[in-house]
């Protein structure tokens, strides 16, 4: 049975410098958690340093240290890794610059699919398609399923944010990409390639931004066994999980190296 971290020394002190997930476990629906900024400032008082690594892509990263400022976190955007920044490196890699796509997503999304260069299509536009990049939203709908599905069934390149299922907000838990992914997957035939966690891409970016010696120890904060706890273990990282929602998947193997109530826990 897992255990709640509980000791006298920090257990922040335990370690060099984290990778600390956004929703879940710094905001909900970008409202800060409580205690959840003097953590963060106590971590960067103590010469901690921290990204934020998110599978999140509804808004650019400037946006969300934009959104983190305004609510008393000392936050620049070079300390934001989202899923749709590794996503567009990824395809940038694939398909090169300048290459037609179709792309599913928030504003915030689409916008930075198209300042990275690429060309966004109209959905009656498929059959141009050299990629289909997929991110949560919640205007999804049959044309989008459709379109993007016989693009990816005629080869087009085909990634996606992240899996998750579902995503914290302050009402409960809402549809996350991981539901669009399933049924665009199911109509195409194809699995998609994964930028966001739990898969290694984006925990690497995270630990370029983080730029620690390899025999630093580094750990990741998130609110996720799955993503974020089972993603740290295949990047090589430990994994701290946040269990102040109920976004924990029942019946899961995976098993933390420490549990906390909430980041301020971390700290305390």
């Amino acid at each position: 049975m897992r255990q709640l971290y509980s000791c006298r020394v920090a257990l922040a002190d335990r370690y060099d410098g984290f990778l600390i997930d956004l929703d879940g476990v710094v905001w909900l629906g970008h409202e800060l958690i409580e205690g959840a900024a003097d953590a963060l400032g106590a971590l960067k008082d103590a010469g901690k340093p921290f990204v934020f690594v998110t599978n999140s892509p509804r808004v650019t990263p400037a946006e969300q240290a934009r959104i983190l400022r305004n609510q008393g976190v000392d936050a620049d955007e070079s300390r934001v890794v989202t899923a749709g920044s590794t996503l567009l490196a990824m395809a940038a890699d694939e398909l090169g610059g300048g290459a037609r796509v179709l792309a599913t997503g928030t504003p915030g999304f689409l916008e930075q699919v198209a300042d990275a260069g690429f060309e966004v299509l109209s959905l009656d536009r498929w059959e141009e398609a050299a990629g289909v990049l997929v991110s949560g939203h919640p205007r999804f709908n049959y044309d989008e399923l459709k379109a993007t599905s016989m693009a990816v069934r005629s080869g087009a390149f085909f990634a996606v944010t992240g899996k998750d299922p579902t995503m914290p907000m302050p009402d409960g838990l809402w549809p996350g990409t991981g539901s669009i992914l399933a049924a665009i997957e199911t109509a195409s035939g194809r699995q998609a390639i994964i930028a966001g966690k739990p898969e290694k891409p984006i925990f690497e970016a995270g630990l370029r931004v983080l730029d620690l010696p390899s025999d630093a120890k580094v750990a990741m904060i998130g609110d996720r066994l799955d993503t974020d706890v089972g993603g740290a273990r295949k990047a090589g990282l430990e994994g701290i999980l946040v269990t102040g929602n109920d976004s924990v998947p029942p019946g899961t193997d995976i098993t933390p190296d420490h549990e906390i109530p909430s980041l301020a826990a971390l700290v305390s």
